[in-house]
């Protein structure tokens, strides 16, 4: 045997351990970022899911908007066809109170039946 075979084999033998640390090194920080990025997944998931019931909150919330909005122009309609040319805002007042009135006789009669 040669001698200078020994000390091959033995720099060969040592460059393959550096190796071997360098991939266990690199499998270990892998790890550690696919640890992350399952937490920081799972953290967006529950972040997702609390903005999607917040959506449907905001949905709710405009449709019933939406809903006061559109009475409302119907109240501005009957108001406006209630009006004489010659009456006036004396009229539209009279007419606003007579509505209130009104109202207030219903939600009377809701409060008694309840």
């Amino acid at each position: 045997m040669d001698p200078s075979n020994p000390r091959m084999i033995e720099r060969k033998l040592s460059d393959l351990e550096k190796k071997l640390d360098i991939l266990i090194l690199t499998k270990e920080k892998l790890s550690w970022s696919v640890s992350e990025l399952q937490r920081e997944n799972d953290e967006l998931r529950t972040g997702n899911a609390a903005l999607k019931v917040e959506v449907q909150e905001i949905k709710k919330k405009y449709t019933s908007l939406q809903k006061d909005f559109n009475k409302s122009k119907t109240f501005v309609k009957i108001v406006t066809s209630k009006l004489t040319p010659t009456g006036g805002l004396a009229e539209l007042k009279e007419a606003v109170e007579r509505y209130i009135e009104e109202i207030d006789k219903c939600i009377e009669l809701l409060e008694d039946t309840l």
